[in-house]
């Protein structure tokens, strides 16, 4: 009768563990490589955002450019197309950021901004998905 219960609550955690995976997989674009857990391998090629980064980039960074308020951030530990789209998702997540663009060759993220948001917030926000914010530099 124990070892029946014991192996239920197995089954079931593994159950749970593997359903939390898909759902981060496929609703939320993080790739299993890039979990909150064990960070990036840097060897991401399966991640489910890596060609709308790479198409989008240039694209972004134009967008970016047509802003008054403009800002380039330093950000370290960026291994990984996922990085790039977490650090972009963090960023927009900001009321008065309107679009942000991330480049894992540069360690860098540029942001439009609607509203003069203070560099702290930004490099609050990266920080807390987890990555090293440093300088910001106005455009």
């Amino acid at each position: 009768m124990t070892a029946t219960i014991i192996l239920g609550v197995i089954i079931a955690a593994l159950l749970i563990n593997g359903l939390r995976v898909i759902y981060k997989s496929f609703f939320k674009g993080e790739a299993a490589c890039c979990d909150s857990g064990g960070g990036c391998s840097g060897g991401c090629t399966g991640c489910p955002m890596k060609k709308a980064i790479d198409i989008n980039y240039k694209n972004r960074i134009e967008q970016i450019e047509k802003f008054e308020i403009r800002r380039t951030i330093d950000v370290d530990g960026m291994t990984c197309d996922n990085c790039v789209f977490k650090v972009i998702r963090a960023l927009e997540k900001i009321d008065g950021v309107k679009i942000a663009a991330a480049s894992l060759e540069k360690q860098s993220a540029d942001v439009g901004l609607t509203e003069n948001i203070s560099d702290e917030v930004l490099r609050e926000a990266i920080n807390k998905a987890g990555y090293r914010a440093s300088s910001v530099v106005v455009w």
